[in-house]
C-alpha cells in the first residue's frame, strides 16, 4: 500500500482515499495515512479521506491518541474546528 500511495502521490495535486468503515487497519495503517499526509503537504498537493473515520478505524484513532488536535479531527472526521 505504501508503494501504491508513494506513486498516486507523485505529481498528483489531489488524493482522495477511500476507506471502507469495515476495513481491518492497525496503527500500521495510521503511520501511513499519516506519512502520506505530511507528504502531500510537503509537496504542495491536497491528500483527504473520501469519508470521515468508521470503525475499527476510527476506534484506532481513538485509543492512538490521533484525534486530540482541531486539525486532526478535521482531517480524520470531517468536523469543523471547534466541534
Amino acid at each position: 500500500m505504501r508503494d501504491r500511495l508513494i506513486a498516486c502521490l507523485s505529481g498528483a495535486p489531489a488524493l482522495e482515499a477511500r476507506v471502507a468503515a469495515d476495513a481491518t487497519v492497525d496503527l500500521t495503517f495510521v503511520q501511513l495515512i499519516e506519512s502520506a499526509r505530511r507528504t502531500a503537504r510537503e509537496a504542495g498537493a491536497a491528500f483527504s479521506l473520501a469519508g470521515p473515520a468508521a470503525g475499527q478505524l476510527r476506534e484506532t484513532l481513538e485509543r492512538g491518541g490521533f484525534l486530540a488536535g482541531a486539525d486532526d479531527r478535521s482531517f480524520w472526521l470531517k468536523q469543523a474546528e471547534g466541534r
